[in-house]
């Protein structure tokens, strides 16, 4: 039975709450309005650094892959592995991509300019829907443009699917050499030789790379020294070290993630496990359905010309929690309903023409 991580679960939605919280601060910016950083006395550092949150989710994707796929008994084929991918990342995507071509085409018909990121044209509407964003190809910042971090994880997906059977076979010691060797490509700025950066720009995507491998990494580590003692002291005094005495990004990040991997031994309640893991759920959905949110109050406010009150505090709460009540809908009636279908309509065909090879 796969493991749940229900500290990893809390973490996940924390990060995605903090991502919704920061693009709210930024946004203003990109429209040109003053800064509105609501409650800034309470989340001051989530609009300096909340874009940091973004690496959270690659070293736990890391972790969550891991758990899936490093099962001795899961030998997935890449149709699975894809049908999977697929099923649970291009509905809402579609949907959302969709949502926000009709409030763009409404703040262009009523108002005559696009609103917040603006260069939605076809060449970037191509980039969206096959999700070819993240390395360089974008002009600029486009349609739901939160979404270039699914599309550099998607490409990692895949990078990680082909390794699987090499990290069965000899588990820490391949996931170090994979490290070590994007740390060489980071170090040595393989990734910005001028025939590379003409087309691409591949930096970002060796830095989330390694976050997710050092996810990997964790799991691994956990997996084998899971009673040790020695694993929470390094894991708070990495922590500490990252954090108080000199930060280090590649290491504050995997070590925060570590400590909640290892918080699970306290969490105990089955309430609190399922309060966690609903939480955790909403992850994806409100990483997607912010800026949805976030235009269509600008919409609305701009109609009745009272954008003034997008500085209110009651605007700011409309917009966390509007995001948070739609994710939970969105998750339960639309995106999990979909993800099965798909599930059952295409991996059912494959399981049904594997039996026919046979």
């Amino acid at each position: 039975m796969m493991r749940k991580f229900y500290g990893i679960e809390l973490l996940r939605f924390l990060a995605s709450l903090t991502i919704v919280i920061f693009h709210w601060g930024n946004s203003f910016g990109f429209l040109n309005l003053d800064a509105n950083n609501t409650y800034e006395n309470i989340f001051n550092i989530i609009y300096l650094h909340g874009d940091d949150a973004i690496s959270i989710f690659f070293v736990i994707s890391g972790i969550v892959f891991s758990n899936i796929y490093l099962d001795e008994k899961d030998n997935s084929s890449f149709v699975n592995f894809f049908v999977k991918r697929f099923a649970r990342l291009y509905p809402l995507h579609i949907l959302t991509l969709i949502l926000v071509i009709i409030i763009q085409f409404l703040f262009l018909y009523i108002f005559g300019s696009y609103q917040l990121y603006t260069y939605n044209d076809l060449y970037h509407f191509f980039l969206n829907i096959f999700l070819l964003l993240g390395t360089g190809l974008e002009e600029g910042r486009s349609f739901n443009t939160p979404v270039w971090t699914i599309a550099i994880e998607i490409y990692i997906y895949f990078v990680f699917f082909f390794l699987i059977a090499y990290i069965k076979k000899y588990k820490i010691l391949f996931v170090l050499l994979v490290y070590s060797l994007i740390i060489i490509i980071d170090k040595t700025n393989a990734v910005e030789l001028d025939f590379i950066r003409k087309y691409l720009n591949l930096a970002g995507f060796i830095d989330y790379a390694r976050l997710f491998f050092s996810g990997v990494f964790i799991f691994l580590l956990e997996k084998k020294f899971r009673d040790s003692k020695f694993l929470y002291i390094a894991t708070i005094s990495l922590l500490i070290i990252a954090s108080v005495i000199k930060f280090y990004y590649f290491i504050f990040i995997p070590s925060l993630v570590m400590f909640f991997v290892l918080i699970d031994k306290i969490i105990t309640s089955s309430k609190t496990k399922k309060i966690f893991q609903v939480l955790g759920s909403l992850t994806y959905s409100m990483y997607l359905l912010h800026t949805v949110t976030f235009l269509y109050l600008l919409f609305i406010l701009k109609v009745f010309d009272k954008v003034s009150i997008f500085y209110s505090d009651i605007t700011f709460i409309l917009y966390v929690f509007g995001t948070i009540l739609l994710s939970l809908i969105s998750f339960n009636y639309f995106e999990k309903p979909l993800n099965i279908k798909i599930r059952q309509k295409f991996l059912n065909k494959e399981i049904k023409f594997g039996k026919m090879i046979k």
